[in-house]
Protein backbone atom coordinates (compact mmCIF):
# COMPACT_ATOMS: atom_id res chain seq x y z
CA UNK A 1 0.00 0.00 0.00
CA UNK A 2 1.30 3.50 -0.42
CA UNK A 3 0.07 7.12 -0.40
CA UNK A 4 -1.11 9.18 -3.23
CA UNK A 5 2.01 11.55 -3.94
CA UNK A 6 -0.51 13.40 -5.70
CA UNK A 7 -2.25 13.97 -2.34
CA UNK A 8 0.69 15.22 -0.61
CA UNK A 9 1.57 17.64 -2.87
CA UNK A 10 -1.85 19.12 -3.53
CA UNK A 11 -1.71 19.37 0.62
CA UNK A 12 1.39 20.85 0.87
CA UNK A 13 0.73 23.54 -2.04
CA UNK A 14 -2.43 24.24 0.19
CA UNK A 15 -0.54 24.41 3.53
CA UNK A 16 1.88 26.86 2.10
CA UNK A 17 -1.09 28.64 0.23
CA UNK A 18 -2.57 29.33 3.83
CA UNK A 19 1.14 30.67 5.29
CA UNK A 20 1.14 32.54 2.39
CA UNK A 21 -2.33 34.17 3.12
CA UNK A 22 -1.71 34.67 6.97
CA UNK A 23 1.44 36.27 5.87
CA UNK A 24 -0.20 38.98 3.41
CA UNK A 25 -2.66 39.65 6.01
CA UNK A 26 0.17 40.80 8.97
CA UNK A 27 1.37 43.44 5.50
CA UNK A 28 -2.27 44.84 5.76
CA UNK A 29 -3.26 45.00 9.18
CA UNK A 30 -5.41 43.12 11.37
CA UNK A 31 -6.87 45.65 13.46
CA UNK A 32 -7.25 48.97 13.15
CA UNK A 33 -8.40 51.90 16.31
CA UNK A 34 -12.18 51.63 14.88
CA UNK A 35 -13.02 48.69 12.79
CA UNK A 36 -10.96 44.83 11.84
CA UNK A 37 -8.29 45.94 9.34
CA UNK A 38 -8.08 44.82 5.73
CA UNK A 39 -5.98 41.88 6.61
CA UNK A 40 -8.74 40.78 9.67
CA UNK A 41 -10.32 38.15 7.65
CA UNK A 42 -7.62 36.97 5.09
CA UNK A 43 -5.92 35.85 8.53
CA UNK A 44 -8.85 33.83 9.75
CA UNK A 45 -9.14 32.63 6.25
CA UNK A 46 -5.04 31.42 6.60
CA UNK A 47 -5.98 29.75 9.98
CA UNK A 48 -8.79 27.88 9.11
CA UNK A 49 -7.10 26.58 5.71
CA UNK A 50 -3.93 25.78 7.82
CA UNK A 51 -6.30 23.26 10.51
CA UNK A 52 -8.25 22.01 7.96
CA UNK A 53 -5.23 20.79 6.51
CA UNK A 54 -3.83 19.82 9.27
CA UNK A 55 -7.18 18.04 10.10
CA UNK A 56 -6.75 16.20 7.04
CA UNK A 57 -3.45 14.90 7.60
CA UNK A 58 -4.30 13.81 11.36
CA UNK A 59 -7.00 11.63 10.44
CA UNK A 60 -5.84 10.50 6.95
CA UNK A 61 -2.72 8.60 9.36
CA UNK A 62 -4.67 7.71 12.00
CA UNK A 63 -7.67 5.93 9.88
CA UNK A 64 -5.43 4.93 7.03
CA UNK A 65 -6.90 6.40 4.29
CA UNK A 66 -5.22 8.15 1.06
CA UNK A 67 -4.13 4.35 0.34
CA UNK A 68 -3.88 3.05 -2.86
CA UNK A 69 -4.26 -0.25 -3.09
CA UNK A 70 -1.91 -2.44 -5.01
CA UNK A 71 -4.53 -2.14 -8.25
CA UNK A 72 -4.34 0.96 -9.58
CA UNK A 73 -7.78 0.25 -11.73
CA UNK A 74 -9.14 -1.25 -8.98
CA UNK A 75 -12.92 0.89 -8.44
CA UNK A 76 -13.01 0.50 -4.77
CA UNK A 77 -16.06 2.03 -2.88
CA UNK A 78 -13.47 4.54 -0.97
CA UNK A 79 -12.91 5.59 -4.59
CA UNK A 80 -16.46 5.61 -5.81
CA UNK A 81 -16.98 7.83 -1.89
CA UNK A 82 -14.03 9.98 -2.63
CA UNK A 83 -15.63 11.08 -6.47
CA UNK A 84 -18.89 12.11 -4.57
CA UNK A 85 -16.97 14.37 -1.91
CA UNK A 86 -15.41 16.07 -5.21
CA UNK A 87 -18.81 16.55 -6.09
CA UNK A 88 -20.03 17.97 -2.88
CA UNK A 89 -16.35 20.12 -2.74
CA UNK A 90 -17.54 21.51 -6.18
CA UNK A 91 -20.97 21.97 -5.32
CA UNK A 92 -19.38 24.43 -2.16
CA UNK A 93 -17.04 25.99 -4.29
CA UNK A 94 -19.98 26.76 -6.95
CA UNK A 95 -22.01 28.35 -4.68
CA UNK A 96 -19.45 30.21 -2.85
CA UNK A 97 -18.39 32.11 -6.00
CA UNK A 98 -22.29 32.49 -7.26
CA UNK A 99 -22.73 33.57 -3.42
CA UNK A 100 -19.88 36.28 -4.42
CA UNK A 101 -20.75 37.43 -7.67
CA UNK A 102 -24.82 38.17 -6.59
CA UNK A 103 -24.02 39.73 -2.81
CA UNK A 104 -23.46 42.97 -4.04
CA UNK A 105 -26.51 43.30 -6.51
CA UNK A 106 -29.02 41.46 -4.24
CA UNK A 107 -27.52 41.71 -0.56
CA UNK A 108 -25.54 39.77 1.68
CA UNK A 109 -28.59 39.46 4.21
CA UNK A 110 -30.88 38.76 1.68
CA UNK A 111 -28.77 36.32 -0.03
CA UNK A 112 -26.99 34.35 2.91
CA UNK A 113 -29.91 32.15 3.91
CA UNK A 114 -30.42 30.77 0.41
CA UNK A 115 -26.46 30.07 0.22
CA UNK A 116 -26.19 28.46 4.04
CA UNK A 117 -29.49 25.90 2.77
CA UNK A 118 -27.88 25.19 -0.32
CA UNK A 119 -24.61 24.09 1.37
CA UNK A 120 -26.72 22.22 3.86
CA UNK A 121 -28.40 20.26 1.10
CA UNK A 122 -24.85 19.93 -0.65
CA UNK A 123 -23.32 18.27 2.53
CA UNK A 124 -26.23 16.55 3.58
CA UNK A 125 -28.09 15.67 1.01
CA UNK A 126 -31.61 14.23 3.07
CA UNK A 127 -34.77 15.85 1.86
CA UNK A 128 -36.85 14.35 4.95
CA UNK A 129 -39.14 16.75 6.03
CA UNK A 130 -37.53 17.12 9.22
CA UNK A 131 -33.99 17.55 7.77
CA UNK A 132 -35.01 20.38 5.85
CA UNK A 133 -36.57 22.28 8.91
CA UNK A 134 -33.27 21.67 10.46
CA UNK A 135 -31.90 23.43 7.23
CA UNK A 136 -34.14 26.25 7.29
CA UNK A 137 -33.96 26.70 11.14
CA UNK A 138 -29.68 27.01 10.79
CA UNK A 139 -30.27 28.71 7.17
CA UNK A 140 -32.02 31.84 9.10
CA UNK A 141 -30.05 31.88 12.15
CA UNK A 142 -26.50 32.10 10.70
CA UNK A 143 -27.62 34.88 8.50
CA UNK A 144 -29.23 36.78 12.27
CA UNK A 145 -25.64 35.87 13.51
CA UNK A 146 -23.36 36.69 10.32
CA UNK A 147 -25.38 40.23 10.61
CA UNK A 148 -25.22 40.84 13.96
CA UNK A 149 -21.03 40.10 14.16
CA UNK A 150 -20.09 41.85 10.97
CA UNK A 151 -22.87 44.94 10.86
CA UNK A 152 -22.93 45.33 14.61
CA UNK A 153 -19.87 43.98 16.84
CA UNK A 154 -17.20 44.52 14.00
CA UNK A 155 -18.89 47.56 11.93
CA UNK A 156 -17.82 46.16 9.05
CA UNK A 157 -20.13 47.63 5.98
CA UNK A 158 -21.88 44.02 4.32
CA UNK A 159 -22.96 44.57 0.60
CA UNK A 160 -26.24 45.90 0.60
CA UNK A 161 -27.99 45.32 -2.84
CA UNK A 162 -31.60 46.05 -3.57
CA UNK A 163 -32.39 44.86 0.34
Amino acid sequence: MRVFTAEKFFTSLFAAFAVFVIWQSYRYGIFSSTITGPGFFPAIAGAIMLVSVGTSLVSRARTGEGRASDDPHADSPAERGSRVELFRAALLVGFTALFIVLAPYLGMVALTPFYVFACFLALTPDFRPARLGIGVLTAIFFTLLAWAVFDRALGVPMPRGLF
